[in-house]
């Protein structure tokens, strides 16, 4: 079995490669030629969680297993095995697999879902999900501006420094979350808020929406608010399961009547065709991105390829 230790993923593939790959991914569980079960939650009485999601596709299986104590303890691990030997293949120990793979998968949103000629983003949180989620929609679409909102001046300013360097572009910050969404036609929201940091009332024709903060039943989480949902037409989702079992606010929003099933997809199915995405140019389109194992365990798996015959990983 290899081990790879703290090298973040995105030195070993591309976010165009793993955008790819989600994508692949994607419609290899709608073809059920993929499987994964909702992601689960241990919550410890200090607060610390574990948590699993477990996954398999393209002859490995495994699971990205997640330690955290309000993101100041954080780790991660990811762990594929051979579905017909059995036998270990990899271990990824904190080597930002679920934050490159949750971007991936929102730029793959965008991609499918923006309007065409898309180019201003609105982002709203700093963090590392904030980074990659804006990293993997520059990998799709053009941008001309991007403006950042936190509610922490430093914290914003460092992500508009950082994301300027990496992106070749320039990123500005916003004072307030409204100012960032005006004018952009894709809004990100990458916080772990558990309430709204997006007011519906600011979204104008042809927008979409990126959301990807999703709590369980007893973790709420909920960055954008019910107006939103009620405004968004059509509405995806990563998996219909994960969202009813960890009951996200798309959940919620059902169970309260604030929306109906029938405006709620999964991505896949629009990635094999079978269901329209964006109609109309002033469709404001959501695309609220649950994270599931099979997205770690297919990156790891690509990942794996690609080192397996060289010297990044050690050889237990």
């Amino acid at each position: 079995m290899l081990f790879v230790k703290n090298t973040p993923i995105n030195q070993i593939l591309s976010m165009t490669e793993m955008i790819e790959v989600i994508e692949d991914t994607l419609k290899e569980v709608a073809l059920g030629r993929g499987f994964d079960l909702p992601r689960r939650r241990i919550h410890h009485p200090n607060r610390m969680i574990f948590g699993l999601l477990p996954g398999s596709v393209h002859g490995a299986m495994g699971a990205y297993l997640q330690t955290d104590l309000d993101r100041r303890i954080h780790h991660e691990t990811v762990i594929l095995y051979d579905t017909e030997t059995g036998e270990p293949l990899i271990l990824f120990q904190d080597c930002s697999i679920n934050e490159s793979r949750t971007g991936a998968a929102g730029g793959l949103g965008a991609k499918h879902l923006a309007r065409a000629g898309a180019s201003r983003v609105a982002v709203i949180g700093s963090a590392v999900h904030a980074q990659t989620q804006l990293a993997a929609v520059a990998a799709v679409r053009n941008l001309t501006q991007v403006k950042v909102y936190s509610p922490t001046i430093e914290h914003r300013t460092d992500f508009a420094r950082k994301m300027s360097h990496q992106l070749g572009r320039e990123v500005s910050t916003a004072a307030e979350p409204q100012e960032a969404v005006d004018g952009a036609d894709i809004v990100i929201a990458a916080t772990n808020s558990n309430k709204p940091v997006i007011n519906g009332s600011w979204l104008t024709p042809g927008m979409h929406v990126t959301s990807i903060a999703n709590g369980d039943k007893t973790r709420t989480r909920q960055e954008i608010d019910e107006e939103t949902l009620r405004r968004a037409d059509p509405i995806f989702v990563t998996s219909k399961e994960t969202v009813c079992v960890n009951e996200s606010d798309v959940f919620r929003a059902v169970r309260d009547q604030i929306i109906s099933w029938e405006r709620v997809h999964e991505i896949s199915s629009l990635l094999l065709g079978e269901t329209p995405g964006r109609t109309d140019e002033r469709q404001i389109t959501l695309f609220k991105l649950q994270g599931t194992g099979i997205m770690d365990v297919a990156i790891g798996l690509r990942a794996y390829e690609r080192i397996k015959g060289g010297n990044l990983a050690l050889r237990l």
